[in-house]
């Protein structure tokens, strides 16, 4: 990380420094000097993304093609710029126009596909995100350079003219800053945040580029001198850096911390920039109104949208947590109460009533069906015993297994040793009912041990253990009380 804040902070310096010295130079020497800087930076982003081609695959390996082809075109446009500085070429720069064009969209399509995908209706917002930016965007632009232009003396610089130019890079600074805001991974989301940057920077540059034209400034006034050698910069930067390798974005798409609050930053100042001109001008041309007008109705619904999102995860995580809960607290087989539930609502039992009655129960005969069917026959006699337990207690009375062929009972009210040894009884009256297991038919029994008491169920668990064996010594089948 220190070594990619090195190279930005470099890349930052070298704009910096250029920016300060041009106005200092000649028309032609500057643009050129900018052109210079412009072709070695995005020549050595190509150079880099060509050499990775071969080793990416799917999305990445689009992406990288689509990096090629950005830093490509924009490399030969400032050929085409810098050769015209000694021969004048109107052709060929109306061409490099064209070229840059699609270069300034090629870079945030390139940083698109180097982020995860969006799923569902996430992708949806995303559209909707993009459409209210490009609407805040344009509505600044407006305000900015689209207005001035209507009322320019330059017959180039009209109002279509400029129009034309600055609709591609609106949508581009749009894509990128929605596509800045999703939730990246902290390593790998550092290459489309960074061809982001670069190409938010490219189309303030662009767009204040086309002020100057309007207004009849310096072509390197209010940064647009440096502006391009940062975002030619930023991308050599970011050519050089992993593609991300997550699946998918996820539900986290705008709930990712600070990033997720960058589509506001241009609705903010669009609101700024439209107040400012009310103030001014007394007035708003239709044109703004209906397009701020747009981008606040994207935005209340792209809010509703939000909400059912929210609404919906909202409901799965409850549903999700219910089923934890339930999971956490039952065994997955029978779906019986499993050991924490037998001590938490057990315990829960003893606080409640003072003195309650614990049953521990373990199968006879239970070993020889697993060796003889298997385990399956096993299960389904687990299954049937279970059932078995839960018909013959109680209501009220708590039925859980503990884990293999051992399942313990809670009974209180009343917590009696002769409705204790009545619940016993028709347990075991139950397990010698004949049962099937994988279409066999099939013999269990059992052996209860009882205690009985209100203090810690653990130590009543421990006591029904020791005379849960002593039944097993007396003969199996039969109920002992602990002493």
């Amino acid at each position: 990380m220190t070594r990619l804040r090195a190279q930005i902070l470099a890349v930052v310096a070298l704009a910096a420094a250029f920016q300060v010295v041009v106005p200092y130079l000649s028309l032609p020497v500057g643009r050129g000097v900018s052109d210079v800087f412009v072709i070695v930076l995005i020549g050595f982003g190509a150079y880099t993304y060509l050499r990775r081609v071969p080793f990416e695959r799917g999305r990445h390996r689009a992406a990288v093609l689509v990096g090629v082809g950005s830093c490509s075109l924009w490399t030969f446009a400032n050929v085409i710029y810098l050769g015209n500085e000694f021969h004048a070429m109107p052709p060929a720069v109306t061409v490099a126009g064209a070229m840059s064009i699609g270069a300034a969209l090629l870079l945030p399509l390139g940083m698109h596909l180097n982020a995860p995908p969006v799923p569902g209706a996430e992708r949806y917002r995303g559209f909707l995100d993009v459409a209210a930016v490009s609407g805040a965007v344009f509505a600044i632009t407006w305000v900015y350079i689209l207005e001035p232009a209507r009322h320019a003396v330059d017959a180039v610089m009209n109002a279509g003219f400029v129009t034309a130019l600055t609709l591609p890079e609106v949508i581009a600074a749009a894509v990128a800053l929605v596509t800045m805001s999703r939730h990246l991974p902290d390593q790998t989301g550092r290459a489309p945040r960074l061809l982001g940057a670069a190409a938010v920077v490219l189309a303030c540059t662009a767009l204040m580029a086309v002020r100057n034209g309007v207004e009849d400034l310096p072509w390197y006034t209010a940064g647009a001198g440096g502006g391009y050698t940062l975002a030619a910069g930023l991308v050599a930067v970011a050519s050089r850096l992993e593609a991300t390798r997550s699946t998918r974005a996820g539900t986290e798409r705008h709930f990712s911390g600070v990033w997720a609050l960058l589509p506001y930053v241009p609705i903010v100042l669009a609101v700024a920039a439209t107040a400012a001109e009310q103030v001014h001008r007394r007035s708003l041309a239709p044109v703004l109104v209906w397009v701020l007008l747009g981008t606040f109705s994207l935005v209340l619904v792209r809010q509703f949208l939000t909400v059912s999102i929210v609404g919906r995860l909202a409901v799965t995580l409850q549903r999700q947590q219910s089923a934890l809960a339930y999971q956490a607290r039952h065994d997955a087989l029978t779906g019986l109460p499993n050991r924490a539930a037998f001590h938490e609502v057990g315990n829960e039992l003893v606080e409640q009533h003072g003195t309650v009655v614990v049953l521990l129960l373990d199968l006879d005969g239970f070993k020889p069906v697993n060796d003889r069917l298997g385990h399956a026959a096993g299960d389904e006699v687990l299954v049937e015993v279970a059932r078995r337990l839960s018909a013959a207690v109680r209501p009220g009375d708590l039925v859980t297994r503990l884990g293999g062929d051992e399942f313990a009972m809670v009974l209180a009210e009343p917590a009696t040793e002769e409705a204790g040894h009545d619940v016993a009884e028709r347990v075991l009256r139950s397990l010698s009912e004949p049962m099937r297991a994988l279409g066999e038919p099939v013999r269990v029994g059992g052996s209860i041990g009882l205690a009985i008491g209100g203090g810690e169920l653990g130590e009543l668990l421990r006591q029904a253990d020791i005379a849960m064996y002593a039944a097993k010594a007396d003969g199996k089948g039969r109920v002992s009380r602990a002493a």
